[in-house]
C-alpha cells in the first residue's frame, strides 16, 4: 500500500472546522477558526464528520436538582 501525502484541504462540515495535519497523518476538528484544536484525533474526515453529527445531535444535559419545594 502506498501512503498518499498529497496535501488535504480543510473542509466545514455543520458550523466546525475539519483539518488534516499531515506531520501526524490526522485529522481534528474545531468549533471555528478561532477555536483551539479538539485533542481527540481520528483517522479519516468521515470519522470526524461523523464525531461533529454525533456532538450537534446529542440532546442537552438537563441540570439535576429540579425545582425545590416551598414548605
Amino acid at each position: 500500500m502506498l501512503a498518499n501525502n498529497a496535501p488535504r484541504p480543510t473542509e466545514e462540515h455543520r458550523g466546525y472546522e475539519i483539518s488534516y495535519v499531515e506531520s501526524e497523518r490526522s485529522w481534528y476538528i474545531r468549533a471555528d477558526a478561532d477555536a483551539p484544536r479538539a485533542q481527540t484525533t481520528y483517522r479519516s474526515a468521515f470519522q470526524a464528520r461523523r464525531a461533529i453529527d454525533e456532538i450537534l445531535d446529542q440532546p442537552s444535559p438537563v441540570a439535576a436538582g429540579g425545582k425545590k419545594k416551598k414548605g
